[in-house]
């Protein structure tokens, strides 16, 4: 059996050791675990957010008028574009029948007017043919009882008389007349659209979410497709009392006005927006992918300690559409290098930028 000697194992180590060291540092030292990141600086400016919505132009008046009987289109006495005032008459059904009754009911009210009158004329005679002052006033209630009675018949007839009119419920322009003379009108048919187009509003939309942002006074920009570099500018001046019965959402006015260059026509579609939250002054902001969140929902953002990752947890002010107030004071963080890459806290970072 070999026997080593002190020169053989001195020469063993020096030959051992270095090989040893390599497949240790090789193979079996511990990784440093290091991730990719590019640097980040906060930004001192003003964080808003906006609630937006589509919608379109309208009169800030506009009605259609009906006929409130079914019946022949005896004339309609406008056309499209034609200027009105309030109470000027529009159109009228064929009302020959409801005219002559409403003319008998007339006849009868005068008639008892005309009794109770001519009684009243021969008071000292019919006191003395009655036998006295009682039987007369109860005679005299009496006709008068028949001459309201009478005249409610006839306001009743002349009701519906008016009925079969249609008249102008305020100052406007004739936008559309949908029947023709000679056509049947059934009740509550739009026959005509009347709008005061002097004044528009710009109408919206607002789901139920959003509502609660929305306040009197509050600015608003309104981008309309037909003008896409004019933007209007205009504020929230009413809010609805209820939402809309068949869609859930609330329906928003919002006064709007053109100039020569852009004049403003009913049915103009576009976008509203409205600032509902805001800073007013430059604050500390990041946006909204460099602040992130635990499982907690609790918001942090990454910094660089010691070269290693590390969350530093933040408080956060006005959340706006792209940046977000950090009220903490933070100069400088960092985010993934790449999309979809995640980080991990005490790894090593590698400032890319």
């Amino acid at each position: 059996m070999p026997k080593f000697t002190l020169k053989k194992l001195i020469k063993y180590l020096l030959i051992g050791i270095p090989v040893a060291l390599i497949l240790w540092f090789f193979l079996l030292r511990p990784k440093q675990l290091t991730s990719l990141v590019r640097k980040v600086e906060t930004e001192n400016r003003i964080v808003s957010r906006t609630v937006s919505a589509s919608g379109q132009v309208k009169a800030n008046k506009q009605a259609d008028l009906t006929f409130m009987s079914a019946g022949k289109i005896s004339e309609i006495l406008v056309k499209k574009g034609d200027d009105v005032k309030q109470g000027q008459l529009l159109a009228y059904l064929d009302g020959s029948t409801q005219f002559q009754t409403s003319q008998s009911y007339k006849d009868a009210r005068d008639v008892a007017i005309r009794n109770k009158e001519l009684y009243e004329k021969e008071k000292e005679t019919n006191i003395k043919t009655l036998g006295g002052e009682d039987a007369y006033s109860i005679k005299i209630r009496q006709l008068s009882e028949l001459v309201s009675q009478a005249e409610a018949s006839y306001q009743a007839q002349l009701s519906i008389l008016n009925n079969s009119y249609i008249y102008a419920p305020f100052d406007g322009t004739i936008i559309e007349v949908n029947k023709k003379a000679g056509e049947t009108a059934v009740i509550g048919e739009a026959v005509i659209t009347l709008a005061n187009v002097s004044k528009f509003v710009f109408e919206i939309s607002i789901d139920q979410e959003d509502f609660g942002y929305i306040k009197l006074e509050q600015p608003v920009k309104i981008n309309l497709d037909s003008y896409d570099s004019f933007d209007i500018y205009a504020k929230i001046d009413q809010l609805p009392l209820t939402a809309n019965t068949a869609t859930g959402v609330f329906d928003i006015e919002i006064p709007v006005a053109g100039d020569a260059e852009h004049r403003l026509a009913i049915g103009m579609s576009g976008d509203a927006y409205i600032d509902v939250l805001s800073t007013g002054n430059d604050v500390r902001a990041l946006t909204i992918d460099e602040i992130f969140y635990d499982v907690s929902d609790n918001p942090f953002v990454w910094i660089v300690e010691n070269g290693k990752l590390k969350k530093l947890y933040v408080e956060l002010g006005v959340e706006g559409d792209i940046y977000t107030e950090v009220k903490t004071d933070v100069k400088e963080v960092v985010i993934p290098a790449e999309d979809n890459q995640k980080l991990t806290e005490g790894y090593f970072a590698k400032v890319i930028n």
